[in-house]
């Protein structure tokens, strides 16, 4: 009995003698000279509200917190006047003042419509997407949704049920952009004269989605969607027609690919 005693005291002894070594390894560790003091990647996170040109802060300085942004402008509207975003002048002017990263990339979709432009809505209200489950599907409504005030959004958008052709929402979403510090705008495309089935073809307003986005310093990319009797000739020739027909501040994935978003979220 004594023996056991002896030996439990003992193990103990060195299990605790093992952890106390060990806390005092840890104590004496220190991050190698000329490594960040965050991981990789988290040196962007927060991001920061500074000039592009100007160098980022060093690793051990203590972080400045960043000035908040100025209240918006209040939006008004003449009698009589339909309800929409705010005029252009009401909107921060293009420049240089906040960084983008263009390791950050934002899906848009481009194929919106309202009736103040286009004398109707488009894909606002298309049909409702069934569950997958038909007796969960019983239970909800069917047709199309409804605009204003239904539309086909997990979530209601900022300036309404807008018009992707409106220049001033066009505006407002390249600011929205910027100020979440986003440098690479991942335009949902279709080639000429194609749309999906609840839209029209929108490939006319590229140009003004690339001038605009060029002037906030954001870099655009296309995603090819899926369409019928796409295969590898029409791929090509989509391709060469994106390079050959649009501006140069076009950004093209370095490598085929294909996205496939699985939520649209209306900015």
């Amino acid at each position: 009995m004594a023996r056991r005693r002896r030996r439990a005291c003992i193990a103990l002894f060195l299990v605790l003698l093992f952890a106390f070594g060990t806390l005092m390894g840890l104590r004496t560790l220190k991050a190698p000279d000329g490594l960040p003091a965050l991981g990789p990647g988290l040196e962007l996170a927060p991001f920061e509200r500074r000039p592009e040109g100007a160098p980022a802060p060093a690793a051990g300085a203590p972080a400045v917190p960043a000035a908040p942004p100025p209240p918006p402008r209040p939006r008004t509207a003449g009698p009589g006047s339909p309800p929409g975003p705010a005029p252009a002048e009401a909107e921060p002017v293009p420049g240089q003042s906040l960084r983008v990263y263009s390791d950050l990339h934002a899906f848009y979709y481009s194929w919106y419509g309202s009736p103040q432009r286009e004398g109707h809505y488009i894909h606002w209200d298309h049909v409702m997407v069934p569950h997958w489950d038909p007796k969960i599907s019983a239970s909800y409504p069917r047709g199309r949704h409804n605009p204003p005030d239904d539309v086909g959004s997990s979530f209601y958008p900022k300036l309404g049920p807008y018009s992707s052709r409106d220049p001033d929402v066009l505006r407002e979403h390249m600011t929205q952009l910027k100020e979440a510090a986003i440098g690479v705008l991942v335009l949902s495309w279709y080639p000429p004269g194609m749309a999906d089935d609840n839209g029209e073809p929108s490939d006319d307003l590229v140009p003004a989605i690339l001038d605009t986005a060029h002037q906030y310093n954001i870099q655009v990319a296309f995603h090819i969607q899926p369409y019928k009797g796409r295969d590898d000739i029409t791929l090509h020739d989509n391709i060469k027609y994106i390079i050959d027909m649009l501006p140069a501040q076009v950004l093209l994935p370095p490598a085929p690919q294909v996205w496939l978003p699985w939520r649209i979220l209306p900015l």
